[in-house]
């Protein structure tokens, strides 16, 4: 062929090479992640030893990841889509393969770590040349370091192979825990569709030094394992189980979370780019009159960044190494705990190319990518924060049934063979380019082993992925599991509890209230003297980086009732009157969650001082709710709550946190959410009469509890009642009481078959209950019952609902509005004013003579 034919057939290739650099140019200059060292904006993470102990990075967990997206999407001043927020997180925290380097010390102007793992090159290749974007309006300052480089680790894929020195324990933890484990299926249903707890070593909890220590303040035995001498330092010897970075617990299986987001970032703007063009672009091009014959072949985006992406590793690192050419994909492992996760540790020492949650976290990538475009037409303003909830959850993407639990029944449906054999060795011709193997590989060869590696996760995710599955247990559909928990909790800590003792019991909790922008508030509180130990937010992860060891230390321990009733008095009527100012009708239950150390006594004098405060506070917050919940004798508080047979529970440090605190969570669940009438603030005067009206959301197959108290209807009134009005064209199912505290459809027969006061009826065209005359016939407010309300969505719609409000938490949600009219406002705080009085003076002169 003459050089004029050759340059002839060589210039439409030339021509769209060209093409793509050029549109390329741009978002290349910006992705300093692709290059070859820990680029700037994440050195903040390895110059200094501080988040080598993972004790000061934020729990790895699908919700830790959900949080922090919604800070995000929540930034007044950051203009996005669900498309450019995905990009912007890949390119600005993304750097897969990151290791640490053998014998190189940390010193001034050296960080021993870079990015050599295998796992560098398709990274590069990915960001790139197939997900196009940038980081540059990202909003850097929203997240805090802590938030930043806990982000940074949960989506960046490593592994750490080393020896640690721990093996003993932790390894036999793990090989008890494979020889344990079987098919499983969830029992402990968590907020938003949430279940189980999964991959976990319940036995294995690490004993170094918690949040908070800066290096050399923690034992020789350390899991700050490249920064202190425990650990090899060569680069032979492999740990018995080593640690796998970049990846997030979920109820449904460990999920490596940069997959997923490359999932959705690919999904939302698809391309497939020919072979013959990447080659070109390759860094070790053999020229274009040796490309394979698969270069005819387009290389979808979807599938580079998820599965084909691993399966091309598969392909180049291990299977040529092979005496049988045979694939080997899956490595399953374990967690150091579902409650405060760091530590992924790997129950083998050999193929890690594609591990479990490497399979997970590309099919559930690849699953959502190939529907995104479909629910953003259902959805428009659909935000990733909300994808992710519903994707992770019993109910499912919108109306499409798609969620994390069936991923294995959906594999055949979303990985068809074919497909897959031809991406695999698609991708795997390019990742050849860019890879330095110790082989050197033909096209042929390389399309052999990519089927090998193809065929072997075909076996292996039907027959040996051990997911849990979607059947949901009797226990887990309990009405407590049909509630969105939306409370204001205050929870006041005896500081005398060891923080390693307690912290796990305490977030089990915390975890499972839905605390999150436009729902559940959670103040932190020392019990001694009420000081703040984390002020009232609805981020979990404030509580994460404001409580820590260091920190619990800074407040005296102890628990002192007359101190916590005084600032809990104090806290609740600074919110009724925020109430007041703004109008609000409630909508949340109101919590004083008490940790009392276990032998902490009450003493004769501080117990008259609370029970007149009690009766002081039950009349002012008549909503307010006290759970006490330590170790010991649980009944030494009895007098201190409203019911002991339901607001007492004992903190067993013996048993797992799920266990011993699974009950308090379903305690404050089905605590019913406040109606009140705002107009009547913490002094309990009304100026004037009216309406007011508050917004709510609700899940599909989910119901919402309220209670709202005769303080508000006591006495005779004109046209007082409460109504509620649907706004989404759903038939709600509203259900009344005056006994039954939840009340629904299922219960309106009593078990022996007899009526209750139970009334329910569909909405229609909207309810009304009339509260003119609630309370004839009874003397005082103590003895008229409140009115309970339960508001219960379909379990299937004809038509399709998107809530587009900020404080919908799902798309799907269905919105209603509760109006109330006329309310009254009621109270006996008068007249136990004068008898309050002379026992606060009572108490502050014990104390002086003390």
């Amino acid at each position: 062929m003459s050089p004029t034919n050759v340059m002839r057939m060589g210039a439409p290739l030339l021509l769209l090479c060209l093409s793509f650099l050029c549109c390329s140019i741009g978002d290349t200059y910006a992705q300093e992640n692709i290059m070859p060292q820990i680029p700037p904006s994440l050195e903040e993470c390895y110059n200094t030893s501080y988040f080598m102990n993972r004790q000061n990075r934020l729990p790895a967990t699908i919700e830790t990841l959900i949080s922090l997206i919604e800070k995000v999407e929540n930034t007044p001043t950051y203009s996005y889509d669900m498309r450019t927020l995905s990009v912007a997180l890949l390119q600005r925290f993304r750097q897969d393969g990151i290791q640490r380097a053998y014998n190189v010390a940390e010193s001034p102007g050296v960080i021993p770590y870079s990015p050599t793992g295998f796992q560098f090159p398709k990274f590069r290749i990915l960001l790139s040349r197939l997900i196009p974007g940038n980081a540059f309006t990202f909003p850097n300052s929203t997240l805090t370091r802590e938030e930043r480089c806990s982000l940074h680790f949960m989506i960046s894929s490593s592994l750490d192979l080393r020896t640690r020195g721990d093996e003993s324990s932790v390894c036999n933890n793990l090989s008890q825990y494979r020889a344990q484990r079987l098919r499983r299926s969830p029992n402990v249903e968590r907020k938003g569709g949430f279940v189980g707890d999964v991959e976990v070593l319940e036995s294995f909890k690490a004993k170094a030094q918690k949040r908070g220590l800066k290096k050399g303040a923690y034992n020789a035995l350390d899991y700050d394992f490249g920064w202190t001498s425990t650990g090899t330092t060569t680069s032979t010897t492999i740990s018995q189980c080593p640690v796998e970075n970049g990846v997030i617990w979920t109820p449904w299986g460990t999920v490596a979370a940069g997959a997923l987001l490359a999932g959705v970032a690919t999904g939302l703007q698809q391309q497939t780019v020919q072979l013959r063009t990447l080659l070109a672009l390759s860094s070790r091009s053999n020229g274009y009159t040796n490309l394979p014959q698969t270069a005819t072949v387009g290389v979808d985006n979807r599938w580079a960044a998820t599965l084909a992406g691993d399966l091309a590793e598969v392909a180049l690192v291990q299977v040529p190494f092979t005496s049988t050419e045979t694939a080997s994909v899956g490595a399953n492992g374990a967690w150091n705990s579902t409650v405060m996760p760091e530590w992924y540790f790997l129950s083998q020492r050999q193929n890690f190319e594609m591990t479990d949650a490497e399979i997970r976290g590309g099919l559930d990538g690849l699953i959502i990518a190939q529907n995104i475009v479909s629910w953003r037409t259902q959805s428009s303003n659909m935000k990733l924060s909300q994808l992710l909830r519903m994707y992770y959850s019993t109910n499912g993407v919108l109306n499409s049934g798609i969620m994390a639990c069936n991923r294995k029944a959906n594999f055949a449906t979303y990985a068809p063979s074919d497909q897959m054999i031809v991406q695999t060795s698609a991708f795997s011709q390019v990742l050849d380019r860019e890879m330095q193997l110790g082989v050197t590989l033909s096209a042929a060869n390389i399309a052999t082993f990519s089927s090998s590696a193809a065929a072997a996760l075909q076996s292996y995710v039907p027959n040996s992925l051990n997911d849990v599955t979607c059947t949901v247990s009797s226990s887990a559909n309990s009405v407590t599991n049909m509630i969105t928990p939306m409370t204001n909790i205050y929870v006041f800590l005896d500081t005398t509890w060891q923080y390693n003792t307690i912290v796990d019991y305490l977030v089990y909790i915390l975890q499972r209230l839905n605390i999150n922008p436009y729902a559940s508030s959670v103040t932190l509180l020392a019990a001694n003297d009420g000081s703040v130990i984390v002020n009232t937010t609805n981020y979990l992860p404030d509580i994460y980086q404001g409580w820590n060891v260091t920190l619990q230390a800074q407040y005296t321990a102890g628990f002192n009732l007359p101190n916590v009733l005084q600032t809990i008095q104090n806290l609740t009527q600074a919110y009724m009157t925020a109430e007041q100012s703004n109008s609000s009708v409630g909508g949340r239950s109101l919590i004083a969650l008490m940790m009392p150390y276990s032998t902490v006594q009450v003493s004769s004098s501080d117990s008259s001082y609370a029970t007149t405060q009690l009766q002081y506070i039950y009349e002012q917050v008549p909503d307010l709710h006290f759970i006490y919940y330590s170790s010991g004798q649980i009944s030494r508080f009895a007098t201190f709550v409203r019911d002991p047979s339901q607001d007492l529970f004992t903190l067993n440090t013996g048993s797992t946190p799920s266990v011993s605190s699974g009950p308090v969570v379903s305690r404050i669940v089905q605590i019913p959410r406040r109606i009140i009438n705002p107009r009547c603030g913490s002094n309990w005067i009304t100026p004037s009469w009216g309406t007011d009206q508050l917004a709510q959301y609700l899940n599909l197959n989910g119901t919402n509890f309220y209670r709202m108290v005769p303080n508000y209807f006591y006495g005779a009134g004109s046209n007082r009642n409460v109504a509620i009005q649907s706004t989404s064209g759903i038939q709600f199912i509203i259900c009344t009481s005056r006994t039954v505290p939840l009340p629904t459809q299922s219960n309106a027969t009593s078990a022996s078959g007899g009526s209750t006061d139970i009334t329910c009826a569909a909405i229609g065209n909207g309810f009304s209950y009339d509260l003119s005359n609630a309370c004839n016939g009874y003397s005082y407010i103590s003895q008229c019952p409140p009115l309970y309300i339960s508001v219960q969505a379909p379990t299937s719609i004809q038509t399709t609902v998107s809530c587009s409000d900020n404080a919908c938490q799902t798309p799907n949600q269905a919105r209603y509005v509760i109006s109330v009219t006329n309310l009254g406002c009621y109270s006996g705080v008068a007249g136990l004013f004068a008898s309050f009085v002379t026992i606060v003076l009572a108490y502050v002169l014990r104390e002086a003579l003390q």
